[in-house]
């Protein structure tokens, strides 16, 4: 499986994480150049379960528990603490005194249903500890010459927030099955899972409208009103949009199915020939409905409603001719193969208005009185390949391999479609060595270094072709404008990576492992922008190289290890700097937080610098030039300054697991350093917009005559100052350390549960997400992003409590 997807498929949403036996990453060129283009940024090799040697066993894993709200520190301001902060921003704007702006503002609250002294907190009304539960069983064995695996899946899990839940029901089946020569087998499977609201149903860094919803009320304005409806549907109450009879819907329903037949003959003396078909089948159905009773867009349409429909086909045939071969102390391993890959997408759209029984909760689209509009389209792409890969190994101590691949891609112009890749690579296990052979301290010693290059073709299907799009008319008559502009010139971006490395074991208890790798990306694949003029927004195109460079370094030690306690420790940490060293552009190409430019990581903020608040006026100070020796309150005036990028510098994992007569615990952290986030939704949440919900520390921080050593400026209605304008002042630190998972667990001794002729059963309780540190200088409710390192709304880290039992028959 490649890390990288296109149309926003996830090849991990197929697979049942209870159907996997082992998870491989591939990073270094000897391991990925194999794999073309789809290596670009790793591989990463997904085992699923088999059928085991012995009689048929049936496995049961059965959880349930809940979800709540992780630790965040978006701590919003309560009612007198939000007027206070409204009425002297309202007074300085008006010029009117504080308690006369607080006076009217009391009034236009009272017009919103609030009696002057409740306190409404949004967050909270749209929160909820959702219910969770994940049922899995398994059959699995042999039988003879054959081996089965059979599973089936279902989890149900409420989500954070109102309006977001997931459904998935899964199943598997692996078979394989050997008679004389020829060995037959399939892996199949199938997933159909339903999820609802704007988000995703558990955590994630992902915006979430439910979230921006809550930034258009504050706490003067009561749920409900007195007789019970819905109060301030005008400003999008977020209760009312989710509510479960005519409320917002937003469905979305994914299918996928994985069908892998192969078939491999032993044609003797370790020659063998195995051909595979990859059948995936990805069917997305996405309907959303704006409410007519309580979305405002929506309500002078009576209800607006779209469909999506969308297919995603890939369907990959692989043959390999390959012979392994020992003799003396050599052994010798061939592959020959050809591969193609083709893959189809189509989508369709179609969308009105007029839902004549919205209040009955009837809203599909089929009762939609007015069609609004339709679209369809498809496309198609594909792939042949043509590779070579040689291992040969002497006295099990020295390993040379190589590897050539030939791709070839419909994506780039007719001239320039196929690409070449390879890689050399060598091992040298020290630890065979007479010298060390039968050292105590040193059990396993290898020195590694491999050398090679892989390509990328991750870019729209048609990115080198000119596109026209119909359903245009002028003077009333159809007709067909361009919307994208060809490149025939678009070729492949190919890395060249070095990297070297060794594994270390000592008194055979504790393991490490180190690699340096530096990484060269020439044609880099830009979307480029263009003139407004062109009527387009980018082209795609070939224009400069990148460089990766960094250190990654693991330890794995057992501490104690006899037969009553055995208790592990670990540690992982990558680091890495990125670097663009060319750009054939005349002028760096600029984005609205971010810039391209040579000489400059690849995900640079840029952005005018904030620099504190001016204690005599309460005015944002913003730094004047590039060299920050200057600042201004003039917004206009102040210069844009390189101030972080996105990539954490540091990023890894460590934890622990201990057993003891039965019992097991696990402790699992991860943590991220040295990167920077964006919160580009930050004005909408109180930092200087009228009437939004307001943080408390802005509440109680804002500059005023009283208070000018305050940590905020001075917070005025319309914000004539731009304090809320784009700068880093919503930049923050992405650092990060989370205890991601703990669990406790114990198995009933096998003695007790033969009685009842159970082989296993294990009972036990973990919790995903039980706390995060985060920078001081952190707002927001997770700094784990996207990799553009933006965020706007997040949708909260969920905290998920389980509680389980294991049995095997």
């Amino acid at each position: 499986m490649s890390t990288t997807t296109n149309n926003n498929f996830d090849p991990m949403a197929a697979i049942n994480p209870s159907d996997i036996e082992s998870v491989t990453v591939l990073k270094d060129a000897a391991a990925t150049a194999i794999y073309g283009s789809r290596a670009a940024n790793g591989v990463i090799v997904i085992t699923t379960k088999k059928g085991k040697e012995g009689k048929m066993s049936i496995n049961l894993d059965i959880k349930q528990g809940f979800v709540s709200m992780g630790n965040h520190n978006m701590d919003y301001a309560n009612a007198q603490e939000s007027m206070n902060l409204f009425a002297h921003g309202r007074s300085v704007a008006y010029g009117n005194t504080y308690d006369e702006s607080y006076d009217y503002l009391k009034k236009v609250y009272q017009g919103y249903g609030w009696d002057g002294v409740s306190s409404y907190d949004w967050m909270d009304a749209i929160t909820r500890k959702g219910y969770y539960q994940d049922y899995n069983v398994n059959l699995q064995g042999r039988s003879g010459s054959t081996g089965y695996y059979v599973s089936l899946g279902y989890l149900d899990t409420e989500g954070l927030i109102i309006g977001s839940d997931m459904k998935r029901y899964s199943g598997r089946l692996n078979l394989d099955s050997k008679f004389s020569c020829f060995t037959i087998g399939v892996n199949a499977s199938y997933s159909n899972s339903t999820q609802n609201g704007f988000s995703q149903a558990t955590s994630g860094s992902m915006s979430s409208a439910t979230v921006a919803a809550i930034s258009s009320m504050n706490p003067m304005m009561p749920f409900y009103n007195e007789d019970g409806s819905y109060a301030n549907i005008s400003n999008y109450n977020p209760l009312a949009l989710y509510d479960e009879k005519a409320g917002e819907i937003n469905e979305n329903n994914n299918q996928t199915l994985n069908f892998n037949p192969y078939l491999q003959i032993d044609l003797g003396k370790g020659i063998y020939a195995k051909t595979t078909l990859g059948v995936n089948i990805a069917d997305l159905r996405q309907y959303q409905y704006w409410s007519a009773l309580y979305n405002p867009q929506a309500v002078d349409y009576n209800g607006l409603g779209q469909q999506y429909n969308s297919r995603y086909t890939t369907i990959t045939w692989n043959n390999v001719l390959g012979w392994n071969y020992t003799f003396d102390k050599h052994n010798i391993n061939l592959l020959l193969g050809q591969e193609m890959q083709r893959k189809n997408y189509f989508y369709e759209y179609y969308s009105g208005s007029d839902f004549p029984f919205a209040a009955d909760g009837k809203t599909d689209l089929s009762t939609a009185g007015t069609p609004q509009g339709s679209e369809y389209y498809k496309k198609e792409a594909r792939l042949a390949s043509y590779f070579m890969d040689a291992h040969y190994s002497y006295e099990d101590k020295y390993y040379v391999s190589g590897s050539f691949r030939r791709d070839g891609s419909s994506v780039f112009g007719s001239n320039h479609r196929w690409g070449n890749f390879w890689s050399v690579g060598g091992k040298w296990r020290v630890s065979g060595e007479e010298f060390l052979k039968d050292n105590s301290i040193i059990t396993n010693a290898t020195l590694r270094a491999s050398y090679g290059t892989v390509g990328n073709q991750d870019i729209d299907w048609y990115a080198a072709r000119g596109f026209y799009s119909s359903g245009y008319n002028y003077n009333e008559k159809p007709g067909m404008t361009p919307t994208s502009i060809s490149n025939s010139d678009l070729t492949w971006e190919t890395s060249k990576k070095f990297d070297i490395g060794f594994d270390l074991s000592l008194i055979n208890r504790i393991h490490l492992t180190f690699d340096y790798y530096n990484e060269e990306t020439s044609d880099a694949l830009f979307e480029v922008p263009l003139s407004m003029t062109t009527g387009m927004s980018t082209v795609y195109q070939n224009i400069g190289a990148i460089r990766n460079r960094g250190i990654e370094a693991s330890i794995n030690a057992s501490v104690i290890n006899n037969n009553n306690l055995t208790w592990n420790i670990y540690a992982n940490m990558t680091w890495n700097k990125n670097k663009i060293i060319k750009l054939s552009t005349d002028e760096p190409i600029e984005y609205t937080y971010q810039i391209i430019e040579e000489g400059r990581p690849y995900r640079q903020f840029y952005m005018k610098e904030y620099a504190g608040v001016d204690r005599e006026n309460g005015k944002p100070l913003w730094y004047l030039n590039e060299e920050g020796n200057e600042t201004t309150s003039d917004y206009n005036a102040a210069a844009k300054r390189y101030v972080g990028d996105a990539d954490p510098k540091v990023l890894g994992g460590f934890g622990t697991n201990l057993s003891w007569k039965g019992f097991d615990f696990n402790m699992n952290f991860t943590y991220r350093l040295g990167g920077k986030v964006f919160d580009s939704g930050a004005s909408f949440t109180g930092f200087g917009m009228a009437n939004r919900t307001p943080l408390k520390d802005v509440a109680l921080n804002s500059w005023t005559e009283e208070n000018k050593d305050a940590k905020y400026p001075q917070y005025i209605y319309g914000d004539p100052n731009k304090a809320t304008q784009t700068s880093s002042r919503f930049l923050y630190s992405s650092n990060f350390l989370r205890i991601s998972n703990m669990t406790l667990g114990y198995t009933v001794p096998v003695n007790l549960t033969k009685k009842i002729f159970i082989q296993k059963l294990r009972a036990y309780i973990s919790i995903d997400n039980l706390y995060t540190f985060t920078s001081n200088d952190f707002v927001g409710y997770n700094p784990e992003t996207y990799s553009n390192g933006v965020i706007a709304w997040q949708y909260p880290v969920t905290r998920t409590f389980i509680g389980g039992i294991q049995l095997s028959f």
